[in-house]
C-alpha cells in the first residue's frame, strides 16, 4: 500500500475518531484522549501507521496513548481493559486475533467508551466504526500482479491468518482474478494454506513442504502480505527458486 494511500486513510481515521469523541457524553471534544492498541509494532507497517495516525490525532488536541499486544491475544485484553481504566475517550484497535474481543468490547461500551475497528474487523463485537483499506481491491492487484510476470502454470496460495476477516476478503479478491484462468486450465492451484498469526516462520516451513510436495514444480505464489512473502522467498532462495518464481505481497 502506497505511504500517500496509507498517510489518507490514516488522517480519516483520526477524523473519525475525533468524530466518536465529539459524539460522546462523557468525553472532551477539544482534547479528548485516544488508546491505540496495536496487533504487534515489532512489525514495521504497524509502527508507521502509529506515527502517522498519532501525528494526525495530536494536530488535532488528541492525546494518543498507544498499546503494543506483541502478537498476545491475552497481552491485548489486558491492555484494552487497562486504557478502559485510565478513561480514554475512544480506543482503535487493530485486533490481533479479530474472534476473542466481544467481552472486553462489552466492557468499553459500558464504561461509555467509543471502539473504532482499523484495518482488520473486530467480529461478534458493537464497535462504533470500521476503516480499512479495500482488502478486496487489495487481492485482486496481489493477483494481477503475480500474473504480470507468470501467467501460466502451477501457482500456490498463502493466505493471511485464519483469524484476520481481512485475509478471508483479501483471498476473495485473488480468486476473482485467478478462477478464469483456473476455468480455462492456464492456471492449477496445487496447494494453498492460511497462514497462522501471518508468522514468516510458519511460511516458510509451510512453503517448503509445498515445494518437497510438487518436486520444486511451483511457479508461483499469491502471498498476502509482505511477512508471509518473505517466509515464502526464504524457502524459494534455499531452492536457488528466488527471483524465478514471482511472489506478491503487502505493505
Amino acid at each position: 500500500m502506497n505511504a500517500i494511500l496509507k498517510k489518507s486513510v490514516l488522517a480519516l481515521m483520526a477524523a473519525t475518531t475525533m468524530s466518536l469523541v465529539a459524539g460522546g457524553a462523557m468525553a472532551d471534544a477539544k482534547n479528548p484522549k485516544i488508546g491505540f492498541s496495536i496487533d504487534d509494532l515489532r512489525v514495521e507497517r504497524w509502527a508507521r501507521d502509529r506515527d502517522f495516525f498519532t501525528a494526525a490525532a495530536e494536530k488535532l488536541g488528541a492525546k494518543v496513548f498507544v498499546q503494543s499486544a506483541d502478537a498476545s491475544e491475552a497481552r491485548q485484553i489486558s491492555q484494552i481493559e487497562n486504557l478502559i481504566s485510565r478513561g480514554v475517550d475512544v480506543i482503535v484497535i487493530v485486533p490481533f486475533n479479530a474472534t476473542v474481543l466481544t467481552n472486553t468490547i462489552k466492557e468499553a461500551k459500558k464504561a461509555g467508551i467509543k471502539v473504532l475497528s482499523y484495518d482488520r474487523l473486530i467480529l461478534n463485537a458493537d464497535v462504533d466504526a470500521y476503516i480499512s483499506f479495500d482488502n478486496e481491491k487489495v487481492g485482486e492487484m496481489q493477483a494481477e500482479g503475480v500474473l504480470k510476470a507468470q501467467s501460466k502454470g502451477n501457482f500456490y496460495l498463502l493466505g493471511g491468518s485464519p483469524t484476520d476477516n481481512n485475509a478471508k476478503m483479501l483471498r476473495e479478491g485473488q480468486m476473482k482474478v485467478l478462477k478464469p484462468l483456473i476455468d480455462k486450465g492456464d492456471i492449477k492451484i496445487v496447494g494453498q494454506q492460511w497462514v497462522k498469526d501471518w508468522n514468516p516462520t510458519e511460511a516458510l516451513s509451510i512453503v517448503e513442504n509445498a515445494l518437497t510436495a510438487n518436486n520444486n514444480k511451483i511457479d508461483a505464489i499469491v502471498a498476502s502480505n509482505d511477512g508471509t512473502a518473505g517466509g515464502a522467498i526464504q524457502a524459494l532462495a534455499a531452492q536457488k527458486l528466488a527471483g524465478k518464481v514471482p511472489v506478491s505481497g503487502q505493505d
